[in-house]
């Protein structure tokens, strides 16, 4: 009798093991060809994570000290395509801080999805839980059917070229030669609108010397993983970052004129030219008081791939 309990317990744990695992790949595999302008899973299961991430990141010492700037009382008849600067080590803060934003249709009264590597959704759970708090892939045809279906999107324009040559002292701003983001919102007539998050290159150190290590390993997995020293020194402790104050700045929006699905290069950098005064703008008046005296003496380095 014992022994048939005993074997009707474990019998039933397996069967609920492989059904839930069964519904979890099945959804994974919904999730990974669904319209990316559709929410994945409830809404209180987004927040949940969001606030998980943030709880998280403020037990490191991460904390969201100030976030302000004349973007955030700016409105606009059509949603503002987000660009952040810097990328980071990780994306620490858009990741674990900001992407509360998104869920909560903060600042500006709508939810918005951030771009991420497409590397990303391929990893189980990671890729799932961005997924569920409004990550999407970086592809152009996924940013595209947001704008479409008159969504939008925050991006880092420097994308992994910037990850990878991330420093903690000194301030980066890259931007790919052929300025998708800003083609992105001349086609849809979306103004962009930069924010600037001060202390997220504090977060680690680059051990310098290992570049080569960061190639080797991006060669063989697609990801990207600069070698870096975290809190207490430990090495490629992501989750543990130096605990730092974090400081968000929203600049002021760059219209980008008209619609035009094929803009010129001229009225690219154009815009360009607009966006860049702005970005620097935000930085000078505020890297004084937002970074290391040392880090904002260098002053900010923009960097065109």
């Amino acid at each position: 009798m014992e022994y048939s309990l005993r074997l009707a317990m474990i019998s039933s744990i397996a069967a609920l093991c492989i059904t839930t695992y069964i519904a979890f790949t099945c959804w994974r595999l919904g999730r990974l060809h669904a319209d990316p302008a559709r929410l994945f899973g409830p809404r209180w299961l987004a927040k949940l994570f969001a606030r998980m991430n943030a709880t998280i990141a403020w037990l490191a010492g991460v904390r969201l000290r100030t976030s302000e700037g004349p973007g955030l009382q700016t409105t606009s008849a059509r949603p503002f395509i987000y660009v952040w600067h810097p990328h980071g080590f990780v994306s620490y803060c858009p990741t674990m801080i900001i992407g509360q934003l998104a869920v909560n249709a903060e600042p500006h009264g709508y939810e918005w999805y951030a771009a991420c590597a497409p590397v990303l959704f391929k990893i189980p759970v990671l890729g799932d839980i961005i997924s569920v708090t409004n990550g999407r892939s970086v592809a152009r045809a996924s940013l595209e059917a947001l704008l479409k279906a008159g969504k939008t999107f925050a991006i880092q324009p420097g994308g992994i070229k910037e990850q990878a040559q991330t420093l903690h002292d000194q301030e980066q701003a890259f931007f790919a030669s052929k300025l998708g983001f800003i083609r992105l919102a001349i086609k849809y007539g979306r103004p962009l609108m930069p924010l600037y998050i001060f202390g997220e290159n504090q977060l680690y150190k680059r051990v310098h010397g290992l570049e080569w290590l960061t190639r080797s390993i991006q060669s063989l997995t697609g990801l990207t993983l600069p070698i870096v020293t975290a809190k207490w020194g430990l090495p490629q402790a992501g989750l543990l970052p130096i605990a730092t104050d974090i400081h968000v700045r929203w600049g002021n929006a760059i219209d980008v004129g008209d619609p035009d699905d094929n803009p010129s290069d001229a009225r690219v950098e154009e815009v360009f030219q607009l966006y860049l005064v702005e970005l620097q703008r935000i930085f000078d008046e505020n890297a004084s008081v937002c970074l290391p005296p040392e880090v904002a003496a260098r002053g900010l380095r923009i960097v065109r791939l």
